[in-house]
């Protein structure tokens, strides 16, 4: 008979106890926080974006593709595609911000395709490890180039609160909650310095704030998670693991305890977790967009069938809409207007239209 450890998906050799991966994930972004400090004469600071940049500092950008200096223009440049991602999430609406956020499938659109990629390819599972109230801390495995073992993610639901308190069952609360807009953060490079700002500047961003511009990793400012992000987005959007998860973990427990206190997720349940995430339709496990799944649902035999039956529905309307209109009779006051248009006198027009309609029967 096979050993139990052996039913367990090997994939999640890397998972830890939840105060493992809370120490792990503190040193790292402490560490984050240290090498940023320590680095501060290479960043392009929110200072140096208001007008106080020094050229003879020799900062480079790759906006244009490779390694060049940077320029006041650069900088003018920057600070616009600035305010187009602040507009993008709302933050300057009537010169009025937001209480921030970003809706889990929004992180999944506005990524790149390469980070999709990369996420369905290279990570394999995203497992909730403890909770505090709305703050979820994920565990992914990494990728194979980077020589980590694992990466952590911080997902704070910020529809926790209302959710807890609304008055729903607690499926259709935890429902309603990952629904909500959350904010993230991720100990990974990618996270770290491409899209760290981007998080910061659209009001999304958990951990600390990054007013560095990243002008060689992202100075277009495309995109928004990395592989480890989109993947716990996933789990998220997708299936009835993390739903599981959030009902009984998140929403019960709180109502329970009315208590903001870590709740730990056991080994043994983090694997559980992970195998139950794997049987996961196929379909849910892919990394698409709204307009890919659109696109892919109007493509199967059914959708197609019942497009041409609305196309063919539509057309029998106009024919009858024109048939209808073609045949319409004329009232006697038109044909009368007609006539006089021509030059005929009004008797003259009540007798044409007379004989007119004795000729016609």
């Amino acid at each position: 008979m096979a050993d139990e450890s052996e039913k367990i998906d090997p994939r999640a050799a890397v998972i830890q106890s939840a105060n493992q991966a809370g120490q792990q994930a503190k040193n790292k972004f402490t560490y984050d926080l240290n090498r940023r400090l320590a680095d501060q004469d290479k960043i392009l600071t929110a200072d140096d974006m208001s007008g106080l940049y020094d050229p003879s500092r020799r900062l480079f950008t790759t906006i244009d593709g490779s390694p060049r200096l940077l320029t006041l223009d650069d900088i003018a440049a920057f600070k616009a595609a600035v305010k187009d991602v602040q507009r993008r999430h709302g933050l300057q609406k009537d010169g009025k911000g937001v209480n921030g956020g970003i809706l889990p499938r929004q992180v999944i659109d506005l990524s790149r395709a390469q980070d999709r990629k990369r996420a369905e390819k290279e990570i394999h599972f995203a497992v909730p490890v403890q909770n505090r109230a709305g703050l979820v801390h994920f565990q992914t495995n990494a990728g194979p180039n980077n020589g980590a073992v694992r990466h952590h993610v911080m997902v704070q639901f910020l529809g926790y609160d209302s959710a807890l308190a609304g008055g729903d069952s607690a499926k259709a609360a935890a429902t309603t909650m990952m629904r909500s807009k959350i904010r993230f953060d991720c100990d990974c490079g990618r996270h770290t310095f491409w899209y760290r700002y981007i998080a910061t500047i659209g009001n999304f961003n958990y951990g600390r704030a990054e007013d560095g511009f990243p002008r060689v990793r992202n100075p277009t400012m495309y995109g928004v998670g990395c592989k480890h992000v989109l993947r716990v987005m996933q789990v998220i959007t997708h299936g009835p693991t993390f739903l599981n998860f959030a009902t009984t973990r998140m929403i019960e427990n709180g109502r329970k305890t009315l208590s903001n206190k870590r709740q730990i997720n056991p080994v043994a349940e983090q694997r559980k977790f992970v195998e139950a995430a794997s049987k996961v339709r196929s379909r849910d496990r892919k990394l698409t967009t709204s307009a890919e799944r659109r696109e892919t649902r109007a493509g199967t035999p059914k959708a197609m069938a019942a497009a041409a039956a609305r196309i063919k529905a539509a057309n029998e309307s106009l024919k009858k809409t024109h048939a209808a209109k073609v045949n319409k009779p004329v009232d006697e006051a038109k044909k009368i207007k007609v006539l006089m248009g021509l030059g005929y006198s009004r008797d003259a027009a009540l007798a044409a239209i007379a004989a007119a309609d004795k000729a016609q029967g």
